[in-house]
């Protein structure tokens, strides 16, 4: 049997990676560093912003793939004052996935908050979220926002 060096390989000879068979669907081989890996369910990130958290503001993010919100990170660009201000993450239904508190007090550009939703943030292909600020602090500041999407 002649030696064949597995890069020279074409056509028909090559083959699937190692356990493709048992992966799951939209799910993507990450390596470990060690030689070795496992299959994971690729995620997507989706960013926005609110021009002034300080202000009584939503918008509307567009989501492109089915699949699970999982987490929704924000950062603030600038300290806020007076009260905290709640921003709400919800699906095209508007049922809430969840709230993020900006704290006031001790604020400072740099602030992070997430919140991991475990209920009502099932997307299908060509849904959306809404992310909305009460207003209830003061200062304008923009709010960032990040968030992930699991595909099933």
């Amino acid at each position: 049997m002649p030696n064949v060096q597995h890069s020279s390989l074409t056509g028909t000879d090559l083959h699937e990676p190692k356990g493709v068979a048992a992966a799951t669907n939209n799910s993507v081989y990450v390596a470990n560093g060690s030689g070795s890996g496992s299959w994971q369910r690729r995620q997507h990130i989706f960013l926005a912003y609110l021009e002034d958290v300080s202000a009584a503001e939503t918008i509307y993010v567009p989501i492109p793939y089915a699949g699970n919100i999982i987490k929704v990170q924000t950062i603030l660009e600038a300290s806020i004052g007076s009260a905290n201000s709640t921003v709400t993450i919800s699906n095209s239904s508007g049922s809430t996935m969840g709230t993020i508190t900006v704290a006031h007090s001790g604020s400072a550009a740099g602030d992070m908050a997430y919140v991991e939703p475990s209920s009502d943030n099932t997307m299908a292909d060509n849904d959306y979220i809404t992310v909305s600020s009460d207003g209830a602090s003061t200062n304008s500041a923009k709010l960032r926002v990040a968030i992930v999407l699991e595909r099933t």
